[in-house]
């Protein structure tokens, strides 16, 4: 995988971004904000002249005046008054006289105090304007000299800035920082919903029940995680593929197997049927009877085997018609009577004297009755009973068989009582009927109830 697409260097950019993103922020509005103002305020080429500044030139400038008479003195203050405008200057002489106020003012006094000058140096510390005063030359006899600078002169340029400068500032700052939670927002929200549909295709299943692939577009671990994801479901229907096609192969198996062994067994019968028309003794004749009943069980299983095996493979026809099922039950259970009679068990009918019609195939139909009754006579001919009940209540109508012995082991449906009801259960799905058990150790019901159709 590239490290550049990796997750975790992302995450290690975003927490760097995090840590550098206020002074680069600052840095960069010094730059695109500071100095544009700067320069259309004209503060950009202006020589910055700070406290420093201001007391050094004039401390230099009185020490020049060495020995200076009063018109150099004046001479000098206005050169010097015309190089800073902003300054106000004056100077005292030896005699304490004010001498030439730039500009004038008036609150200055004539002639000069100690306590005044006293008064007038504590009153200037540290206030607005900023004051200089230095004696002129070295001997201190020529009196002193005063510059006030308005405070504002003596700032840096940054701080004479429009004050709506700081809000744009400010406000670029603010872009920056809401930019930056923007995208770290996005970035977070982006793998929460690659995720979320990563689970949604792991819950969404296809019509074979395997989980849809994905599209994965990035080679990140979430992208490496769909990848693997999608090489999953590629397998499960590999699998599920050569599941079909083993289930094919073992089906095909079984049926012709199934057909196969029906023709040697239906020989085998013709032979024991012509040998019990034979003259042979006692003990001989129970044996046939022995053989001829296990080789009619072989045949019905290979029969039931073979039908169940078509149906699974869609392979049993199927031709649905409206039946009336009291004429078609009376058509069957007459054919099963002489059965019933031969094994000794009473025959309850109760039938409807009207049509009740159910859609169907008359050929299943009837292989559901045989499957039922079959059951019935190996396995509960003990109770020596059976009932077929058809009734109707508004737009249903079942079929009830009841017999009176043990019951079944297993309240089941198909594969612990046998292939044949394993058979009566497919056909009943197939044509959207309903069936239920209910067996106890003195009976079964099994009830088929079928819906009409609005």
């Amino acid at each position: 995988m590239n490290v550049t697409q990796s997750l975790i260097t992302k995450y290690i950019l975003i927490m760097l971004s995090a840590v550098l993103i206020i002074p680069v922020s600052f840095f960069a509005g010094s730059w695109l904000i500071t100095v544009p103002f700067m320069h259309i305020q004209g503060l950009l080429n202006e020589e910055y002249k700070g406290k420093s500044y201001y007391e050094q030139m004039w401390n230099e400038e009185a020490r020049k005046l060495e020995g200076a008479n009063e018109k150099t003195i004046n001479q000098k203050l206005k050169l010097l008054k015309e190089k800073y405008p902003e300054a106000s200057m004056f100077w005292v002489n030896e005699d304490g006289q004010t001498q030439l106020p730039l500009p004038y003012h008036a609150a200055l006094p004539k002639q000069w105090s100690s306590s005044y000058t006293a008064e007038f140096i504590k009153k200037r510390y540290g206030n607005n304007p900023y004051t200089v005063i230095t004696f002129i030359g070295t001997d201190k006899k020529q009196g002193f000299m005063v510059i006030e600078v308005p405070e504002k002169a003596v700032e840096p340029p940054i701080q004479r800035l429009d004050p709506a400068y700081y809000n744009i500032y400010l406000g670029f700052v603010f872009i920056i920082v809401l930019s930056f939670i923007v995208l770290s927002l996005f970035f977070f929200l982006r793998i929460r919903k690659r995720l979320r549909v990563l689970q949604a295709a792991m819950n969404n299943k296809g019509e074979r029940g395997i989980p849809l692939p994905v599209v994965s577009e990035s080679t990140d671990e979430i992208g490496q995680l769909e990848q693997s994801f999608n090489q999953m479901v590629k397998q499960l229907h590999e699998s599920r593929y050569r599941e079909k096609q083993e289930e094919q192969l073992r089906q095909d198996l079984i049926m012709s197997l199934s057909h196969d062994l029906r023709t040697p067994l239906t020989t085998v019968r013709t032979h024991i049927y012509q040998l019990k028309n034979e003259e042979m003794a006692l003990n001989i004749q129970q044996s046939l009877e022995v053989i001829d009943t296990k080789v009619e069980f072989v045949s019905d299983l290979i029969d039931n085997l073979f039908s169940y095996t078509l149906l699974l493979n869609g392979k049993y026809p199927y031709r649905e018609e409206e039946v009336d099922m009291a004429r078609f039950l009376r058509k069957s259970i007459a054919q099963w009577y002489p059965l019933f009679e031969e094994e000794n068990m009473e025959v309850d009918i109760q039938l409807p004297s009207q049509s009740i019609y159910w859609r169907g195939d008359v050929q299943w139909l009837e292989r559901i009755i045989d499957n039922l009754c079959q059951n019935v006579i190996r396995h509960a001919k003990e109770g020596n009973f059976i009932s077929f009940r058809l009734v109707q209540e508004h737009d249903l109508s079942s079929l009830t068989i009841s017999d009176k012995g043990s019951g079944f082991k297993k309240n089941s449906h198909t594969k612990q009582n046998g292939v044949g009801l394993a058979i009566v259960d497919a056909m009943i799905k197939e044509m959207e009927l309903t069936w239920s058990i209910h067996s106890t150790k003195h009976g079964t019901d099994i009830q088929i109830v079928y819906k009409a159709s609005g």
